[in-house]
């Protein structure tokens, strides 16, 4: 990771607050310099954040036990001077104070807002008179879910950390998969809301109802360990296997009923307050005629009116992969007009026509999706042992009245081919032991991924990825040291994508955090799983 600025405080970014009054009560003025606004702006790792037309800052007073006592909101800008003002503080009072800088990722009234820098004080005791305080703002940092669906119980299967600028903080558990006889447990999926709480989607065997789901919290730098408990009561819906939110209070999940593919609203009712349970309801949409038993969909997301999926259809050995744009009217899903794009076909005249992920082959897995500002962003994952072939790419698509178009396809994709050797079968013609040599495309974890599998945090500049795949190397065979295996490992990562500067950074992880499926050798007719 090149980017150093998520950490560090900003020394230049204090706001000084004054407290003036009499023996009875005092007032509090936050001022905000315009050097110091100025500062903050530029600090950002984002040069076009200086660009923004407006940002807004939030002041809080908190008491001794760090409870609010009053907060205020105001616009801000470069180049401006921006006070606000506290009145009738009983002198004698103790409090702290703490500011959230928010901005939007563009120019477009209609951006959604972001925590940008935030900070807090030193409490201290209100004296009559002026009072000085300094509170440093630090950017935001970035906390990243990681998983792993293994079912060894030491190893978390969700587990949140701080992302640096050199790597991952530890890991702190939240969640584990458990694989027992009777009664397993199962991680399905996990999403975040825009206050970037998260929610993931759980099956456990041999309950009474089989699915819930658990929200953490958001608190600034991490997750609650004790999450609100949702069981899930399925009106019509089979199973789930995807799940999105479009606001703080709205969750979409995909899954299935008797007719075949479907999205489903999540409602919640309030969590008792003793038991911090509740009860999740889903309303399944009738889905358009096209999704009939043979579509399946691969991944989906909402801009909160409408809703991107990408499906999957086969039949007759050929299989079509579109990415449509719906909307809901009247308890059912509406094809917004002339909003889809068919991504890749294997048919007969897949050559002929533009398809935009038809030359990525048939090994390709659509991951994940999400939108941001009138852009589509997919990861798509090139992962076989079969072609040897550990790659992928992240894919935009614009969105605009003149339907979906592809922008960037090939972003993070590893389109050299390399090789490995090994030595193969005996040959009994030539009394010997050829060596194979195996043309492959791995990802190099600096600037071409593995295999891109999730977004992983909620940003407002950036897209965090999980880069899960694997590698080969050319290593001695164990039980002849004059012949060659080819050693295969599990490779990840953590990507980052500047939405600003358009560039990838890599931060890569020891340990098996997002899979361990890849783990063997090539030697002889092919790959051996150990």
């Amino acid at each position: 990771m090149k980017k150093t600025a998520y950490f560090i405080s900003l020394a230049m970014a204090a706001l000084f607050v004054s407290c003036s009054g009499t023996t009875d009560d005092a007032s509090i003025s936050f001022s905000v310099p315009r050097e110091i606004v100025s500062s903050v702006f530029k600090s950002s790792d984002s040069p076009a954040q200086s660009d923004y037309a407006v940002k807004k800052i939030k002041c809080t007073l908190l008491d001794g036990n760090e409870k609010e006592i009053d907060s205020q909101t105001d616009d801000i800008a470069e180049n401006t001077n921006t006070v606000i003002t506290f009145s009738g503080i009983p002198a004698g009072t103790k409090l702290s104070v703490s500011a959230t800088v928010y901005g939007p990722l563009s120019n477009d009234e209609n951006s959604p807002e972001y925590r940008l820098y935030a900070g807090e004080s030193d409490k201290i005791t209100v004296k009559p008179g002026n009072n000085t305080i300094t509170l440093k703002l630090k950017k935001t940092t970035t906390t990243v879910v990681l998983y792993n669906n293994t079912s060894d119980k030491t190893i978390p299967a969700l587990s949140y950390a701080t992302l640096t600028s050199s790597g991952l903080s530890t890991p702190k558990e939240l969640l584990a998969n458990t694989n027992n006889a009777n009664n397993s447990t199962e991680i399905v999926d996990y999403c975040f809301d825009t206050s970037n709480n998260l929610y993931a989607i759980v099956k456990q065997t041999g309950a009474n109802i089989p699915y819930s789901i658990k929200k953490y919290e958001y608190n600034g730098s991490g997750y609650s360990n004790t999450p609100i408990i949702y069981d899930c009561t399925r009106d019509r819906l089979n199973y789930i296997s995807h799940i999105e939110a479009a606001d703080n209070d709205t969750l979409y999940a995909g899954g299935g009923t008797d007719s075949g593919a479907t999205i489903a609203k999540i409602n919640f009712t309030d969590p008792n307050e003793i038991s911090q349970n509740g009860t999740a309801t889903f309303t399944p949409y009738d889905l358009p005629i096209e999704y009939s038993e043979s579509y399946s969909i691969n991944t989906f997301c909402t801009d909160g009116t409408n809703f991107y999926i990408i499906t999957s259809s086969g039949a007759n050995g050929v299989t079509d992969v579109f990415l449509w744009a719906y909307t809901i009217q009247e308890n059912e899903f509406v094809q917004v007009q002339g909003k889809y794009i068919h991504l890749a076909s294997t048919g007969e005249l897949a050559g002929e026509n533009d398809y935009p992920l038809s030359s990525y082959g048939t090994s390709l897995e659509y991951r994940d999706l999400c939108y941001i500002n009138g852009t589509l962003y997919l990861l798509v994952n090139d992962v076989s042992t079969l072609d040897v072939t550990s790659r992928g790419a992240l894919c935009t698509f614009t969105v605009s009245d003149n339907g979906i178009a592809a922008g960037r396809i090939d972003i993070g994709y590893q389109k050299t081919a390399g090789s490995f050797s090994y030595t193969g079968d005996y040959d009994r013609a030539s009394d010997s032991y050829p060596t194979v040599t195996q043309t492959s495309y791995f990802g190099d974890g600096k600037s071409t991924f593995y295999g891109p599998v999730k977004f992983i945090a909620r940003k407002e500049d950036e897209l965090v990825i999980a880069d899960e795949g694997y590698s080969v190397t050319p290593k001695p065979y164990i039980q002849n040291k004059s012949h060659t295996q080819g050693t295969v490992s599990s490779k990840n990562a953590v990507v980052t994508y500047n939405l600003s500067e358009k560039t990838l950074n890599f931060a890569t992880l020891d340990g098996e955090y997002f899979g361990n499926m890849y783990s063997g050798y090539f030697y002889g007719s092919g790959f051996i799983s150990q």
